[in-house]
């Protein structure tokens, strides 16, 4: 976690419970790519189900509560809708690498599926990266700006 200096306790508390129980998932992404090779096809596609699951279940309500509350919060704090343009390009990344998942996970039924193991492999390692780094870069970088009292004196800017 990153540093909480100046942030308000409700928000990192929330902020840590939600990436912890994010965190669980994301780490079964990594052992699920570890284990491809391992596993005959009826159980690594059970393993990738419950993957997508979680992405439907735990993942996208949360990216939805943060492009709903937190990122128009920091917009208005800010008074830039800049500011969190990155982050929003991140959930639109991590989206797409959880299509490629899906559609990975269905070529696993048709004709030479143990040649798409390793494309497999990458997507579920990228989508671990993705967003690893997309929840160190809002504890670091987006969180604090709900409490960095200089955030506020930010003047708008007028999209030219």
């Amino acid at each position: 976690m990153a540093d909480r200096t100046g942030t308000p306790r409700a928000i990192w508390a929330f902020t840590e419970h939600e990436h912890r129980e994010l965190a669980r998932g994301i780490d079964r992404i990594r052992d699920v790519a570890c284990g491809i090779g391992g596993w005959v096809e009826p159980d690594l596609s059970g393993h990738l189900l419950e993957i997508l699951g979680w992405l439907d279940r735990d993942l996208e309500p949360h990216v939805a509560w943060e492009e709903s509350w937190l990122y128009p919060q920091i917009e208005a704090r800010t008074g830039s809708p800049w500011v969190t343009r990155f982050a929003r390009f991140d959930h639109h990344q991590i989206r797409e690498m959880a299509a490629r998942v899906g559609a990975d996970q269905q070529a696993l039924h048709g004709e030479g599926a143990s040649t798409h193991l390793l494309e497999l492999k990458c997507h579920l390692f990228g989508l671990e990266a993705l967003l690893r780094a997309h929840l160190e870069r809002e504890e670091r970088y987006l969180i604090p700006l709900l409490e960095d009292e200089t955030a506020s004196t930010v003047p708008a800017t007028t999209g030219r």
